[in-house]
């Protein structure tokens, strides 16, 4: 029984911590990809074309 509890504990903690882990990997991903759109949005608004004056 000790086994299968220490079994159990040790499952339990690498769920945890695999679950913790790709939450952090996701939340990195998120950030980098907010920041390439805050960082390059300015770029955007300058590369608009101008409307030709007939």
């Amino acid at each position: 029984m000790a086994q299968k509890a220490a079994l159990t504990t040790a499952l339990r903690k690498i769920k945890h911590t695999k679950n913790r882990q790709i939450s952090q990997a996701f939340s990195h991903t998120y950030l980098v990809g907010a920041m390439i759109v805050l960082i390059l949005s300015p770029i955007a608004l300058l590369t608009d074309r101008k409307p030709l004056k007939s």
